[in-house]
């Protein structure tokens, strides 16, 4: 399985969802992408977007 983790620093349990994913990383491909940063240009997006669409599980922490 493909899962997208977002960080968006919105959930304040954000590291018991964390932990869980890395577990996780034996057996499905997770990726991490970090949306707070705030130098991001239209090309870090459309590398987000490209992420999210290819996705089976999204998940934001």
């Amino acid at each position: 399985m493909n899962i997208v983790q977002l960080n968006t620093g919105l959930f304040p349990d954000a590291q018991t969802v964390i932990a869980a994913l890395r577990q996780a990383t034996a057996t499905h491909r997770v990726d991490v992408v970090d949306i707070r940063r705030l130098d991001l240009q239209e090309r870090d997006w459309d590398g987000v977007i490209a992420a999210i669409l290819a996705a089976d599980l999204v998940v934001s922490t």
